[in-house]
This record gives C-alpha cells, sequence and structure tokens, in this order.
C-alpha cells in the first residue's frame, strides 16, 4: 500500500510520477500530523519533512513503504543540502521491492544526488540505466513526468560537468517535455509543478551566466523567480539582486517592468 510519505514525492523537488493510487494510502501518521505533513511539503520544509520521515522509519512498516519512505527522506536531505547522507539513505534501498518506474524514480534521484557531489559521471550513468528500463516498460508512455524530471536531472549533472550545451538542451527538452504532459492528460488537478519550473530556469540562468550572457541570465532568473513560494525562486531573485560582472563588481539587477510569459 502506498503511504501518504510516498505520495509526498510527487510533491517535493525532483519526483514527477503521477500514477499512484489515491485510494489505497496507509496512513503512518495521525491525521493532525498527516495534515501538517502535507502543509509543509507544500512550503517546501525540507527540514520537517526529514524529521517526519526519520519518525516513520523508527516504526514497523511494510518492506514497501520503508523503501518508498527512505527515497522521500533522501529528497528532504537534498534540499537541505545534505547530499552524503541522501546518497547513504538512497543505497539502502530495497529496490526488489519497487515497481521498475519506481527504481527509474529512484536512479533519477540517485543521479540528481551524485552531481552534487561532484560525481557527474556516475550520475549520467544512473540516468542512461533509468531511460533504458522506462524504455523497456510498455508503460512508460504513461509516465511522461518522470521522463521530463529525468531530462532536468541530466541537465544538471551535464551542468556540473562543465556541458553548458547538453546542459542547456535537456533543461530545456524538461520544460516543454512537462507541459506537454500536463496538456494531454486532459486532468483539471494536474499542473505543472511549479518548483521543478522554478528550478529548471534558476539552471538555465546558471548556464547563461557561466557563458557571460548576463542579459539571458536575468531573463531566465526572471522565469524562474516568477515561481513564487518556491526554493529556487528565492534563489533566482538573490541572482537577480546581485550578478557578478567580470571584473568582479556587483551589479544590482531588478526584475524587468514587462514580466516575460509563463512557461
Amino acid at each position: 500500500m502506498l503511504g501518504i510519505f510516498f505520495l509526498l514525492v510527487w510533491i517535493t523537488v525532483i519526483a514527477a510520477l503521477t500514477s499512484h493510487d489515491r485510494q489505497n494510502r496507509a496512513r503512518l501518521l495521525a491525521p493532525p500530523v498527516e495534515d501538517e505533513l502535507k502543509n509543509a511539503a507544500g512550503s517546501q520544509d525540507h527540514a520537517y519533512l526529514a524529521r517526519c520521515y526519520r519518525l516513520a522509519l523508527s516504526r514497523s512498516l511494510p518492506l514497501r513503504d520503508e523503501q518508498l519512505i527512505r527515497i522521500n527522506l533522501s529528497c528532504a536531505l537534498n534540499g537541505l543540502g545534505e547530499h552524503q547522507q541522501a546518497l547513504e539513505e538512497l543505497d539502502r534501498v530495497a529496490l526488489t521491492e519497487l515497481q521498475p518506474a519506481e527504481v527509474a524514480l529512484w536512479l533519477n534521484n540517485r543521479a540528481y544526488t551524485l552531481a552534487f557531489l561532484g560525481r557527474s559521471s556516475d550520475a549520467l550513468d544512473n540516468l542512461k540505466d533509468a531511460t533504458d528500463l522506462m524504455s523497456g516498460e510498455d508503460n512508460s508512455a504513461r509516465e511522461p513526468l518522470l521522463s521530463s524530471c529525468i531530462s532536468g536531472t541530466r541537465g544538471i549533472a551535464l551542468f556540473h560537468a562543465g556541458d553548458l550545451d547538453g546542459a542547456e538542451a535537456a533543461l530545456l527538452s524538461a520544460l516543454r517535455q512537462e507541459e506537454e504532459a500536463v496538456t494531454l492528460r486532459f486532468d483539471p488537478e494536474l499542473q505543472v509543478d511549479s518548483a521543478r519550473t522554478a528550478e529548471r530556469w534558476y539552471w538555465l540562468g546558471e548556464i547563461a551566466r557561466s557563458r557571460g550572457q548576463h542579459g539571458e541570465a536575468r531573463r531566465r532568473y526572471e522565469r524562474a523567480a516568477q515561481q513564487q513560494g518556491t526554493e529556487f525562486a528565492g534563489r533566482a531573485q538573490q541572482k537577480l539582486l546581485a550578478l557578478l560582472d567580470p571584473t568582479g563588481a556587483a551589479r544590482a539587477l531588478l526584475p524587468s517592468s514587462a514580466p516575460a510569459k509563463a512557461s
């Protein structure tokens, strides 16, 4: 059975599957705490989420639920910048308990973690495995949001590897894939995830800044900053306040008066 924590993996920063069974959730916390956890996820309170996931893991759980909660804990730890701990949690997951698409999700999240640990080559290997796994599954076409997440993570890994052109192409592809996936679902409850959108535009801004394209970087940071209330919108706003020019002098950059259209 899917717990409330597995549901939250689709809400948080990296994961994007949507084919969970909404009618079959195991209650791992008392209702008031469960409601509070939902609110914490909405505000991206990674520290609170990590505490709740650890509390759940201290309990006796079905083996499958334990693996899914551990994946969620790794997401929260990545949000806190504790990437080594996130990797340790991911490497404790028993993959035999997961469905193929969930293994692909695990590979995606592991790749994301490795990218921030300076192991971009290993991250890209994990993403290749995830893509191969999804390509071999009959239901892969029903998980286009996961494919967009894999593209987004590939963009981040390539950026950390110094491949700016490849990173840019992958991140733009992730944005397009998610928009197309949401449009094709015809589900009024399904929307493009603002947190993922903000993160992708933020890294696109970093790519432009690395090239010395300050005007394009500003435009991209503005796109990220439009996703108000998300972590990477806040980071983008900081970049807009002070971009460094080639001489190292800070320049104040405020959002333009005519905001770009939302992606």
